[in-house]
């Protein structure tokens, strides 16, 4: 094991290798972040990736290396970023030293090199859109699946019943007017973010499901805390809506297939869970065998009615 130095004397003396305490490694600047590496699907996949390393016995002194880049006398972090947000999050046991690999580069190959680890989404542009109205409309979201901007397909699903991918553009000449649709879910989007949506489970339909029905019905949010929770039951072969929910969202990420209509399906059957489970324990369909799909157009109609919003083309 290296003996643990500062930042300055890596910079000093030109180190290839070293130690340093995590709290020196975690302040050393980020030029890229979570926001610029791609769809919550492909975090979420990485995330994944990690903490199943995390359950090897012999993987700490994997999981505990990083890269820095030494641009100008100055540090900056190459990799470890989903790690430390795993990190932070206590989902991954936070090291007290981490293992740096020091690399001399130039502003122009670290730009190079960052986007080649962390491959930007070609739907950076809606991203930054999003962000941007997030701002305008003083929209600070805590949990990670709301705050990076992710939403573009779930506020089209939402309003539209498809993403602008399948949308007929013969008759659906205007997209979305992404910051109009924000600011009419503004009331929706604050009170999924705070039940700190689980990125696992709330994927775009049914985040999209959510923008719908909460609008519809807040008290609804009650189905996603105990979806977001697991908190689903099974009894006598069959499971409440929660439950059979949670299945479907595991089975659908093995799912082959166009993901923008694997997506829609999801919603479909999200509404699908919140109308039996607003029936109750006792009520007919509570109890499901298979979840099956349902047109939800009316759901659609329904909520742009009650936010007066039926009728703008830009929605």
């Amino acid at each position: 094991m290296h003996k643990v130095i500062s930042m300055d004397k890596i910079i000093e003396s030109n180190v290839a290798i070293a130690t340093i305490e995590y709290s020196a490694w975690f302040s050393i600047t980020d030029h890229f972040s979570l926001e610029r590496i791609g769809t919550v699907q492909y975090v979420s996949k990485k995330e994944a990736e990690w903490l199943n390393y995390a359950t090897f016995k012999a993987s700490d002194s994997f999981l505990h290396s990083v890269d820095v880049a030494v641009i100008d006398k100055q540090l900056y972090k190459i990799n470890g970023i989903i790690r430390k947000v795993l990190w932070e999050n206590n989902r991954l046991i936070k090291p007290s030293t981490l293992i740096i690999r020091v690399h001399k580069l130039d502003n122009e190959f670290y730009q190079v090199l960052s986007k080649t680890l962390y491959p930007i989404s070609p739907k950076r542009k809606a991203q930054d859109t999003i962000l941007a109205c997030y701002k305008k409309n003083n929209l600070n979201f805590k949990s990670d699946r709301l705050r990076h901007g992710y939403i573009s397909d779930a506020l089209n699903i939402a309003l539209r019943g498809e993403p602008r991918l399948l949308q007929d553009k013969r008759t659906l000449k205007q997209e979305v007017n992404i910051d109009l649709a924000i600011k009419h879910f503004k009331v929706e989007l604050i009170i999924i973010d705070s039940i700190m949506p689980d990125i696992n489970i709330f994927s775009t339909g049914v985040l999209a499901a959510a923008l719908i029905i909460l609008s519809i019905d807040e008290d609804s949010v009650g189905f996603f805390k105990k979806l977001n929770s697991y908190q689903g039951i099974t009894k006598d072969e069959r499971q409440d809506p929660v439950e059979a929910l949670l299945r479907i969202i595991e089975l659908f990420k093995k799912k082959k297939g166009f993901e923008a209509k694997i997506q829609i399906e999801l919603c479909s059957k999200t509404i699908r869970a919140i109308s039996a489970w607003k029936a109750g324990e006792n009520g007919e369909g509570y109890w499901i065998k298979r979840l099956s799909s349902v047109d939800f157009l009316p759901d659609i109609r329904k909520m742009k009615q009650l936010k007066k919003i039926h009728g703008i083309k830009e929605l």
